[in-house]
């Protein structure tokens, strides 16, 4: 048995003992800095300007690739209008010459690769393409043909234009395009202060 000297010396080595290991406890717990909000601040400025390059780049980008493909429809169109209203309304001796170009300006058309805001818009101008080959088509069947039913097929072709026109505004403003639009058909629109027109 401890004398009562040795323990009170026990009693207080355990409580040393106790001690040192709450010490050593909370010694090896890191010392939490609080976090400065400024941190957090110029971690989001810098995330916000990265982004805005980025969707600038994005967006750029998808405008150049809209303009590109509209200026190549935009030649197969016209080309396809210069030829319709010269059978039509100038020269219809050629009826089976212009019917074959038509057709083949219509696979030109088709052959295309529309940016994904242009597919509804390059839709609607393959039914306009088509309705004017149908329409040739339908003029050199001298036997048959109808003026009742010319006028019908005109009447047609004039409103898949105006839908056509439609969903190409649509898609400019998709694209974030500024544009402005003629009583004429007449489309200008810009992009990096560069104007363009496109006449339906």
């Amino acid at each position: 048995m401890l004398t009562p000297a040795q323990q009170k010396v026990k009693q207080e080595l355990e409580e040393l003992q106790v001690k040192a290991i709450i010490q050593c406890r909370d010694e090896a717990t890191p010392n939490k800095r609080p976090k400065k909000p400024w941190y957090y601040i110029l971690s989001g400025i810098c995330i916000v300007i990265i982004s805005s390059f980025l969707l600038l780049d994005l967006s750029t980008a998808n405008q150049e690739e809209v303009v590109s493909y509209l200026k190549v429809e935009q030649s197969y169109n016209k080309r396809s209008t210069n030829l319709f209203i010269n059978i039509t309304e100038k020269d219809p001796t050629r009826l089976q010459q212009a019917v074959d170009k038509q057709a083949e300006l219509l696979q030109k058309v088709n052959d295309l690769k529309a940016p994904a805001s242009l597919g509804v818009h390059k839709q609607d101008l393959l039914k306009v393409m088509q309705q004017r080959l149908d329409l040739l088509t339908y003029l050199t069947e001298e036997d048959n043909r109808n003026e009742i039913q010319v006028n019908k097929k005109f009447l047609e072709l004039k409103v898949t234009r105006g839908i056509a026109i439609e969903n190409l505004i649509t898609a400019l403003e998709k694209a974030e395009i500024k544009y402005t639009q003629g009583d004429d058909g007449l489309i200008q629109y810009w992009v990096d202060s560069k104007v363009y027109q496109y006449n339906f």
